[in-house]
C-alpha cells in the first residue's frame, strides 16, 4: 500500500468511527447481550425476542462480529457474545450497558454539535439540550440513576486507590459528589476501621442510601446532601473528589476546593481522581476526554501543573500523583500549612 493509500485508509477509519459506536449503542439498546446470556441464538431467534426486523438485525450482528462484540458459528448460523460483548449484559459485574447508552444518546448528540462549540466556545450539550450536563441529568431520578450507573461502569480505576494512600490514621472519609458511592465503598471495604460519609444532591443521596442499605457497609455509612459550591460536611480526615473538577471551569473548581479547605483538618488529605494531560504531549486518553469535556460539560482535563495551581489558590499543596488504570491519576493534596512531602 502506498503512503497516500495508507493515509486515505487511516482517514477513512477515523471518519467512520461513529459507525462502530452506534452499532454498540444499538446492541445495548436492544439488550442483545442479555438475550444471548443463556447461550447462542440465530438472528431469527434474536429478532423474535427483541421485536426487530430479522434481515436488518442479521446485518447488524455481522458488523458486531467484525467489531469483536459477538462471534458467529458458521456451521449453526448462531451468534454468541464475546468477552467484550458480555460487558453489555445488564447484570454483569461492571456492566457497561448504561455507559454505552449514555455515549450513544446524550453524548453522541452533543458531539454532533462540536463544530458549534469550536466556533463559539458555547458548550454543545447545553446548546442542544437547553441545560448543562449535570443539571440535565439531575432533572429526574431516572436520568440520575442512568448517569450514576454509567459512571460506575468506568470505575475500574478505583481498585488501586485503597493501597496508594495510607488510610491507617484516618477515621472518617467524606466523598464529595460521590454519586452511588462506588469509590467510597471501595475504600471502606479495603479498610474496615473507616466510616464513610456520602455527600451529593438530595435525590442522588436518597437513591444511594436505598442501595447501600442492602450491603454489609450499611452501619459504617452516613449521608449528607447539599450544594458543594456553598458548603460540604465537616468531620472528615480524608476527602474524596472523583471526576468532579474536570467538568467545571477554573472558577467553579476553586469554589469547590475552597469549601473543602474550610472544613478539612490540618493533618487531613484530599484525594482527587482525574485524567491528567501529560506535560510532554505523550499520547493519553486525557486528550480525548479533554475535547469530550469541551463539548459535553464545558470543563477540561488539566495538566498536573494546572491542578497544582488550582490547589495552591485554594489553600492546598499537591503532594504526589499516582498512576491509575485507564489513563487516570490519583492526585493527593494536603493543606498548604503542611509540607507537600508530609
Amino acid at each position: 500500500m502506498t503512503d497516500g493509500a495508507a493515509a486515505s485508509r487511516r482517514l477513512m477509519d477515523l471518519m467512520i468511527g461513529y459507525w462502530a459506536s452506534q452499532a454498540v449503542y444499538t446492541a445495548a439498546k436492544l439488550g442483545l447481550a442479555d438475550e444471548l446470556a443463556d447461550g447462542p441464538a440465530t438472528p431469527a431467534q434474536l429478532a423474535d425476542r427483541t421485536g426487530t426486523h430479522e434481515p436488518s438485525l442479521a446485518r447488524l450482528l455481522r458488523f458486531l462480529a467484525e467489531l469483536g462484540v459477538v462471534e458467529r458459528d458458521p456451521a449453526r448460523g448462531t451468534y454468541r457474545t464475546t468477552e467484550v460483548g458480555r460487558t453489555l449484559r445488564t447484570e454483569e459485574q461492571g456492566s457497561m450497558r448504561d455507559l454505552a447508552l449514555l455515549y450513544g444518546e446524550e453524548f453522541y448528540a452533543g458531539w454532533g454539535n462540536l463544530t458549534h462549540t469550536v466556533r463559539t466556545g458555547e458548550n454543545a450539550f447545553t446548546a442542544l439540550h437547553g441545560a448543562a450536563m449535570y443539571p440535565y441529568f439531575g432533572r429526574t431520578p431516572e436520568l440520575t440513576a442512568k448517569f450514576d450507573r454509567a459512571m460506575a461502569a468506568s470505575s475500574a480505576f478505583f481498585d488501586p486507590i485503597p493501597t496508594l494512600f495510607d488510610f491507617s490514621e484516618a477515621r472518617t472519609v467524606v466523598d464529595i459528589a460521590g454519586g452511588n458511592g462506588s469509590l467510597l465503598t471501595t475504600v471502606l471495604r479495603a479498610h474496615p476501621h473507616l466510616r464513610g460519609v456520602l455527600f451529593d444532591t438530595e435525590h442522588v443521596v436518597d437513591a444511594a442510601r436505598t442501595e447501600l442499605a442492602r450491603t454489609e457497609l450499611a452501619d459504617r455509612l452516613d449521608y449528607a446532601w447539599g450544594d458543594y459550591y456553598e458548603k460540604v460536611p465537616a468531620g472528615g480526615d480524608v476527602y474524596l473528589l472523583s471526576r468532579v473538577l474536570h467538568g467545571r471551569d477554573d472558577q467553579r473548581c476553586l469554589e469547590v476546593l475552597r469549601r473543602i479547605r474550610e472544613v478539612i483538618p490540618e493533618d487531613g488529605a484530599l484525594l482527587i481522581v482525574e485524567r491528567v494531560v501529560p506535560e510532554d504531549g505523550s499520547p493519553s486518553l486525557a486528550a480525548w476526554f479533554d475535547v469530550h469535556m469541551l463539548a459535553i460539560a464545558g470543563g477540561s482535563e488539566r495538566t498536573a501543573s494546572e491542578y497544582a495551581a488550582l490547589l495552591e489558590q485554594s489553600g492546598f499543596a499537591l503532594s504526589v500523583v499516582h498512576g491509575l488504570p485507564l489513563d487516570s491519576e490519583l492526585l493527593v493534596a494536603v493543606p498548604r500549612t503542611r509540607s507537600a512531602d508530609a
